[in-house]
């Protein structure tokens, strides 16, 4: 749905763009395939994942690094910047959103997809193996609310337009022995995602167009 969206921009064969948080690159590879002269720029914070997608895309520049940090990627640099899953792992999003705002081309869109919840409550969570000897509290999970994310463009950039999209996973994903690793189940006919921490993962797809 991503690419999709994208495609409505009309943005030339040789547009710029980035994925943060781009892991082992299979985002990147993907919209490789579909936009075969696109520019892609991936940027995590894991060097070993760095290494691996430089693999799969010989032709891709990389970046390691955090999406938080002032020393962020150059201004005024994509047409397109793309997080996927990234935006719960941070207690307080704003910088992440503000940077990735910042690098962005005129005219250019971010687009950010995970979890958020529909009512104006922002829920931090930690959570820990009760099987594990490792009894520290873990986090990955947190949950913006639209209404704050809104509230943090809106204060960051008040001329950008934005616009949220559902999302429903197009296929079935099992359960695995991992408990925090999302699977699919159907609630009320329709796909949903949860966890093992008894959440329903509400899916949506952020637009922010500058």
């Amino acid at each position: 749905k991503i690419c999709t969206i994208i495609d409505k921009h009309n943005y030339s064969e040789s547009m710029n763009i980035c994925d943060i948080g781009c892991a082992t690159g299979e985002f990147l590879y993907y919209f490789k395939k579909i936009f075969p002269k696109s520019n892609v720029t991936g940027f995590d914070k894991s060097n070993s994942m760095i290494q691996l997608a430089k693999k799969m895309i010989p032709d891709g520049t990389f970046y390691e690094g955090d999406a938080n940090s002032e020393q962020f990627l150059p201004k005024n640099s994509f047409d397109v910047i793309t997080m996927t899953g990234v935006l719960s792992i941070f207690d307080d999003p704003t910088p992440s959103i503000k940077n990735s705002i910042l690098s962005l081309k005129k005219d250019g869109s971010v687009l950010i997809s995970g979890s958020f919840n529909p009512n104006p409550i922002d829920v931090i969570l930690k959570y820990r193996d009760a099987t594990s000897t490792d009894t520290s509290l873990k986090s990955g999970w947190n949950v913006h609310s639209c209404h704050s994310i809104e509230r943090i463009i809106q204060k960051i950039s008040p001329n950008a337009k934005f616009s949220w999209h559902d999302f429903e996973m197009p296929f079935e994903i099992k359960q695995t022995s991992d408990f925090m690793r999302t699977w699919t189940v159907k609630i009320d006919g329709k796909t949903s995602l949860v966890n093992g921490a008894s959440q329903i993962v509400d899916m949506k797809i952020l637009e922010i167009n500058i």
